[in-house]
This record gives C-alpha cells, structure tokens and sequence, in this order.
C-alpha cells in the first residue's frame, strides 16, 4: 500500500475518532473548500453545505448513543487527483449499558489538492438483512 493510500484509509479511522469522542472538529475534517455532500444512512442524514453539517452532527452527538466503525473491509481506488473507497465495517452503536453492532457500507470520495486528500463525499448506508 502506497502512501496516499494510507493517507486515505487514516481519514476514515479518524472519522470513527472524531465521531465516537462527539468532537465538533469533525465538521472541519469532512468540510473542503471543493465542496462536500454527506448522505448517511437514516432518513434526515445529508448535508451539503457547512451549516448543514454542522447541524448534522449537532444533533447526532446530542444522542445518547457513541458511533464509531470498526473497519472489516477497505478498498481504495485512484485515478489522478481523485479516489474512492468502499469499505464493509460493523457500525457500534455505544449505549450506555451495552454496544449495538450493525453491518455498515460506505463508499467515500476523496480530491487531493493544495491542503491534501480532501474529503468530497460520504454515503453510507445499513443494507438490509
């Protein structure tokens, strides 16, 4: 694995970082200047401008509930200044008594320019048993 690579699959363990310790430094993660779109996995979860995000996670971190994802599967692609990785994780689901596991896909978008691999695009989603 080359280094973008790892570059790439380490924003996506930061993700599970910053969501899980319900840190607001996970809008400036996922926000570019290029531009960015969150679809997630429940009716409600999109975002495409900052405001929007912010909101997003506002909202998502005023849960009871912890998020992170442990990572089963990681595939990235590359082709210039753009990849893509569809990953295959467990979605964890921290309550305070117990931790929930759910299959989760995610197919994310990444532009490299001046400041790096910058993030363009999250979809994840829970498929169905």
């Amino acid at each position: 694995m080359n280094s973008d690579d790892q570059t790439i699959l380490s924003k996506l363990d930061r993700l599970s970082a910053l969501v899980f310790a319900r840190d607001p430094a996970i809008v400036d993660e996922l926000w570019s200047d290029l531009g960015f779109r969150l679809v997630g996995s429940e009716q409600g979860e999109s975002a495409e401008t900052r405001d929007e995000l912010a909101v997003l996670f506002e909202n998502l971190f005023s849960k009871p509930i912890r998020l992170s994802w442990a990572w089963k599967d990681r595939i990235v692609t590359r082709h210039g200044d753009l990849a893509w990785v569809c990953a295959e994780s467990q979605l964890e689901i921290a309550h305070a008594d117990h931790t929930e596991r759910k299959p989760y896909r995610m197919v994310c978008i990444f532009q490299k320019g001046e400041k790096g691999w910058r993030w363009r695009l999250f979809s994840g989603s829970e498929p169905a048993a």
